[in-house]
């Protein structure tokens, strides 16, 4: 287990006047829709297409079987292990759509049983404007509570404002272990025998606690995780590749990973029972704080519940330099995780948390494999017989159907296994967005593997004006690479059928030049980003 580190700084709490916020007599009916049950003509479809993936599979490494194919033996090892690691999360996420179940409802807690909750809200200098708004939709939900602003920022507006509202307010002398510090000192300061955590771009339904709160009838339930979900699909583009990005992970992937036992924790909308909480050291501190703790919660054998319903929206990010600043952030936390936390608790989970937590923690490791993609094609249009000893073309040949079949496994996952508010839509744009990270990604992975360290640092909710060159630089000199190789390639023909390499080589170039063109559009100006926040 992670060595826990306790809080030494003072707290100042401000406890409301009000007692805790007890449910209206005359509430209104629950309302929720669950996931439907996609019947059996979808499953079976669902179950073809995974079939016919395992077909493709066989395609693309028959590839190998013709001898020697490659020149150079580096080209060789990276591109085998980025076949081999893209082979295995294919066939660990089909497993999880196969896998995925809705989870039926929970019996209802005696009323003399019923657990006591704290709501926590997490701030840190985030706009007053989406503060208040979170802060006030947690007050509100139904169901006995009693709701905290953790305030690390220290703002006195706050803490007038958690007066009126009628919330507690806690802050500190300092910032240590940042989010996960934050928690664990209100931890220490509270009582409830379940905390509700909540960062401040999403705002809960009322019937928030009514959905999740039952599910602790188990007494071996650890914590409840809700679907993420984000409202602000329409401030832009990236906005709403983002958010189509997370789809088929909230969703298909959640749910099969809930019913192998392994929901996680997603550092928003969750529920921890205080015990399982204090009996595994606390909140984790760390750039994926959540994940973290999701592991120390697992070994320490408590059951965790996915609640695949859209309870608390939030804001997905607005624009290139808010996805790539959450990126970076997000997967070198999770890489920390995998050659840290992951290897100490590996043997006290059960083998279907190993393969979840598998799936999740090597997510990322697609930037590396499209870098390496890039490079080996690069090579062989510039290098020809020097760097492949067969024409390259048979390799793209073998790759597409693959590269088909998964995303038409997805797209069925998707219409089998998803709320209804989700609608099932091209997944261009996210594919897009995923792939032009590769720069971000492959550079998490070198920090970890270097144990270089990275701050924790907030994801920017508010839309710039300003191109982030920075960030965008590395796709750029590889747009231009790939352009200049396509046309070297068709006009020196070191290959057989050049065509078909140069369309592959293009294909990896579109992606990026997309993202790059979105990235220079400022339309919005903050006064809108602002009035999205506040809606």
């Amino acid at each position: 287990m992670l060595e826990f580190r306790p809080m030494s700084s003072r707290l100042a709490v401000t406890a409301a006047s009000s007692p805790r916020s007890m449910p209206d007599a005359a509430s209104r009916e629950v309302a929720f829709r669950p996931v439907p049950d996609p019947g059996p003509l979808r499953i079976w479809v669902l179950r073809g297409l995974v079939v016919a993936g395992l077909a493709a599979t066989g395609y693309y490494f028959s590839w190998w079987s013709g001898g020697d194919r490659i020149a150079s033996p580096l080209l060789a090892v990276t591109l085998v292990m980025a076949g081999a690691y893209s082979w295995a999360q294919l066939l660990s996420s089909w497993f999880l759509y196969l896998a995925a179940r809705r989870r039926p409802d929970p019996s209802p807690i005696p009323a003399t049983d019923r657990p006591t909750v704290d709501v926590f809200v997490t701030a840190c200098g985030e706009p007053y404007s989406m503060i208040e708004k979170a802060l006030r939709a947690a007050a509100a939900m139904r169901g006995e509570h009693r709701t905290w602003l953790l305030d690390d920022g220290g703002d006195p507006r706050l803490a007038a404002l958690a007066g009126r509202i009628g919330a507690g307010y806690l802050t500190r002398d300092d910032r240590a272990d940042a989010k996960a510090g934050n928690i664990n000192a209100a931890v220490s300061h509270t009582s409830g025998d379940l905390i509700a955590i909540f960062d401040v771009d999403h705002v809960p339904e009322p019937e928030f606690l009514e959905r999740t709160v039952e599910h602790f009838g188990d007494a071996a339930v650890g914590f409840v995780q809700v679907m993420l979900s984000f409202r602000n699909g329409k401030e832009s583009w990236f906005a709403r590749a983002a958010s189509e990005n997370c789809v088929d992970f909230f969703n298909p992937t959640s749910m099969g990973m809930d019913r192998l036992g392994c929901g996680t924790l997603m550092g928003s909308n969750a529920v921890i029972r205080r015990q399982a909480l204090e009996s595994a050291g606390g909140y984790r501190p760390g750039l994926a704080e959540d994940l973290a703790t999701s592991v120390a919660l697992h070994a320490a054998g408590w059951k965790s519940v996915y609640v695949a319903e859209p309870l608390a929206p939030g804001i997905a990010p607005p624009d290139a330099r808010g996805w790539f600043t959450q990126q970076l952030k997000w997967s070198r936390g999770v890489f920390e995780v995998l050659v840290s936390s992951f290897p100490r608790a590996f043997m006290r989970l059960s083998w279907k948390q190993r393969l979840c937590y598998a799936v999740r923690m090597t997510y990322y490791w697609a930037g590396p494999v499209a870098a390496v993609h890039m490079v080996f094609t690069v090579a062989v249009l510039l290098g020809g017989a020097a760097v492949a000893q067969v024409d390259l073309q048979l390799y793209v040949v073998h790759l597409i159907p693959l590269l088909v079949v998964a995303l038409a496994v997805r797209l069925m996952a998707l219409v089998c296994w998803r709320h209804p508010s989700v609608r099932v839509v091209p997944l261009w744009r996210s594919v897009a967005l995923v792939f032009t990270t590769w720069p971000v990604y492959t550079l998490a992975w070198i920090m970890a593997v270097f144990r270089v360290h990275l701050g924790f640092r907030e994801t920017p909710k508010l839309k710039s004006r300003r191109t982030p060159w920075a960030w965008l630089m590395p796709q750029l000199l590889a747009c231009c690479g790939l352009l200049a190789a396509i046309v070297y390639g068709l006009a020196a023909r070191h290959t057989a059928h050049p065509g078909i390499l140069a369309t592959f080589c293009g294909l990896q170039c579109l992606p990026q030049l997309v993202v790059l063109w979105q990235a220079t559009q400022h339309r919005a100006v903050r006064e809108q980003v602002e009035s999205t926040v506040e809606a």
